[in-house]
């Protein structure tokens, strides 16, 4: 742009000293042309303002920590003259880390036309992270003029932890707790109603002979499990140390409600108040991940109920996990 005004200086000066060795009539003209060309360009840009806006994704995009996201802004053109020039800028705010502006110059729209921006950003942390159109402005074909023009939307994206399967030692060492707290012996089982993915092996042909349906011996607990989150306002202040643990705790949660059939409730800490959530599918298991990821502040919540809450199952603010007062790590 700072070239193009430059240009139109030094077109100017030429066309003067040009009409000075002409006559004062021809340069009174050439002079009027130059200085109506501003004009002309002000007032065109003038009626394009309305015309165009400028726009972000409004979809909700989730990924998982770690990833790289890419975003798109949508230039919108109505107007019936072509746009010279648009430069849009935006701002990437994410939890723990430092916003990120980026601008993009788009040169020449047609008339009636969408362009698409994308951009790339980091999801570092997890949370929710935006990004916002910031400023958009549209240029004259000479670039000596600039105006705002309307911009819409934030695009929401929502970084989720890392969840990851826990190693064969650490689930047998659970199960074995989970008998143990809820008095099943090892080699007892319950019997249920054959679930696709069952093995052939767990069939009880004798109950089964008895009735049309397929019956199955089960091993696990049939009873649901409660998890609480032992967070603490320390943890949630440390990015790096609140990803760990939210990575750990999806991890268990994940585990967990694959459990038997009456599923698993998440109990933590909030705002000085006890919140939870039931999970039985996928879906509860990620909607209990948005509501667990925009935690800020824990609180303070009564020591008798915290120390009843710890004496189920419980995962601890450094990511040891409790099955009553026995870790999960330790025989």
């Amino acid at each position: 742009m700072i070239r193009r005004k430059i240009l139109y200086v030094l077109i100017l000066a030429a066309a003067v000293w040009l009409c000075m060795l002409y006559t004062f009539q021809g340069l009174r003209f050439i002079g009027g042309i130059l200085l109506l060309i501003p004009f002309f360009c002000f007032f065109f840009l003038l009626l394009q303002v309305p015309c165009c806006r400028v726009e972000a994704e409004k979809i909700p995009l989730s990924v998982t920590r770690g990833e790289n996201v890419r975003l798109s802004v949508t230039a919108i053109h109505k107007g019936i003259l072509p746009l010279a020039a648009l430069q849009v800028k935006v701002k990437w705010s994410s939890y723990g880390a430092a916003s990120i502006k980026k601008k993009c110059l788009l040169q020449g729209m047609g008339s009636r036309c969408e362009k698409t921006m994308e951009y790339e950003f980091p999801a570092e942390h997890c949370g929710r992270a935006e990004l916002t159109v910031a400023k958009a402005k549209i240029y004259d074909c000479l670039g000596l003029f600039s105006m705002p023009v309307k911009t819409n939307g934030t695009a929401t994206v929502l970084v989720t932890p890392v969840i990851s399967s826990l190693q064969e030692n650490e689930k047998a060492m659970i199960l074995a707790l989970l008998r143990r707290q809820s008095g099943v012996k090892d080699g007892d089982y319950f019997v249920r109603d054959y679930r696709p993915g069952d093995s052939p092996r767990s069939i009880h042909w004798k109950l089964t002979a008895k009735g049309e349906e397929l019956q199955v011996k089960d091993f696990e607990p049939d009873n649901s499990v409660t998890l609480f989150l032992n967070m603490t306002d320390e943890l949630l202040a440390e990015p790096e140390k609140r990803d760990t643990f939210f990575d750990r705790a999806c991890s268990v949660m994940a585990f967990f409600s694959e459990l038997g059939n009456a599923g698993t409730t998440v109990v933590w800490a909030q705002e000085g108040t006890l919140r939870g959530s039931r999970i039985e599918d996928g879906d509860e298991l990620y909607a209990c991940i948005s509501e667990l990821i925009g935690i800020k502040r824990v609180g303070n919540v009564g020591e008798d109920l915290l120390l009843s809450l710890r004496q189920g199952c419980h995962l601890e603010a450094d990511g040891r996990l409790y099955i009553g007062e026995q870790c999960a790590y330790e025989e």
